[in-house]
């Protein structure tokens, strides 16, 4: 596998992983006037039950001036589809995931895209957890219910200890624990991206047939094609020292972060291993794989930087951050959302 496909792989790995975040629907309760407290908003997110539901979801990109919007159909458990309506050149494109597998569907040019999802999962499913949350971040209810797509909500801020900074703000459902509108903000305190509800709709009565676009492959002119599906085992978190057999390394602790998962596939021929880092609002993960060779760096794409006295290259994907570096059994690939100072201080600890 060339580098740059190796490096492309590990940013899809990592984008999956943020698309599929723990975003619940729960019933739509009989909304009550009392404000909760923040913790008994994040408990509504991450442990209602879910509940099908459709809407109209935009999301903006601040920084280069892009948006997109989609109509979404949810119902439990897991599947969701995704019908993109803006911008044209997106528009009619569809994606299917019932949570084992997921289908894309591309009007333009008659393809079927089909892939198994890997079961391969985080092994505790707090990375999003509150008593993490709180320990690295300050939070605050507004102690007025506000309204978002015709909804009454709780917003709630999240922001950078010392500085104070935004890092989040949400608009949770009073009802149903769904997030309605969320606001992520860079570390220089700029709004960057934006992912909102425009409107929203509970109980639909929705056809099975919506959730089939394994039908459209029958269909002809449709070309079906079956995209690799990289596997990702799951690995106990006390063994992750023992892996390739002896030459790994005591897993790295991040200054607040925590190991939350850890999961084992195969790339380029070689294992490959995926640690798992949350501060409890954000994910970081740490890609270990052995050289093939020790008598020269390992070629990936890139620009080339220092880490102390470590040469490792930069790779910038939209808001993600790619670090790779060299040590003397492994190759060490880091990437995470955030400024390039943050990552680079998480890479030096992680060296």
């Amino acid at each position: 596998m060339a580098p740059s496909n190796l490096l492309f792989n590990l940013i899809l790995v990592f984008c999956g992983l943020l698309l599929s975040g723990p975003i619940s629907a729960a019933s739509p309760a009989r909304q009550k006037s009392a404000v909760p407290t923040a913790e008994a908003i994040f408990v509504s997110v991450l442990h209602s039950e879910a509940y099908a539901y459709k809407g109209k979801q935009v999301t903006t990109s601040w920084r280069n001036g892009t948006a997109s919007e989609v109509e979404v159909f949810h119902q439990p458990t897991e599947r969701r589809r995704l019908q993109y309506l803006d911008p044209v050149a997106r528009r009619g494109r569809l994606l299917v995931s019932d949570g084992h597998q997921e289908w894309q569907y591309d009007p333009h040019s008659h393809t079927l895209r089909h892939r198994r999802l890997s079961p391969g999962s985080l092994d505790d499913d707090d990375y999003l957890s509150y008593t993490l949350l709180r320990a690295n971040y300050v939070l605050s209810v507004s102690l007025h219910p506000v309204t978002w797509a015709d909804r009454k909500a709780h917003l709630v801020s999240i922001k950078r200890p010392g500085t104070l900074t935004l890092a989040r703000r949400l608009w949770v459902d009073a009802g149903s624990g769904l997030i309605l509108k969320r606001e992520h903000y860079g570390e220089d305190g700029r709004l960057a991206i934006t992912v909102a509800f425009t409107e929203i709709a509970y109980h639909p009565k929705l056809s099975p047939a919506l959730f089939n676009l394994a039908s459209l492959g029958h269909k002809k002119g449709v070309k079906v094609v079956e995209l690799p599906s990289p596997w990702e085992a799951p690995v106990a978190l006390a063994s992750v020292s023992g892996q390739f057999q002896g030459k790994g390394r005591s897993w790295p602790q991040l200054a607040g972060y925590r190991l939350v998962g850890a999961t084992k596939t195969v790339v380029g021929g070689r294992p490959l291993l995926h640690l798992r880092y949350s501060d409890g609002l954000n994910l970081v993960s740490l890609f270990e794989q052995q050289r093939t060779q020790t008598r020269r760096p390992t070629a990936v794409s890139g620009r080339l930087i220092r880490l102390g006295t470590t040469p490792a290259h930069l790779m910038q994907h939209g808001a993600l951050t790619t670090l790779n570096w060299d040590t003397q059994a492994l190759n060490i690939t880091l990437m995470g959302e955030g400024s390039l100072a943050r990552l680079r201080k998480l890479a030096m600890a992680a060296r």
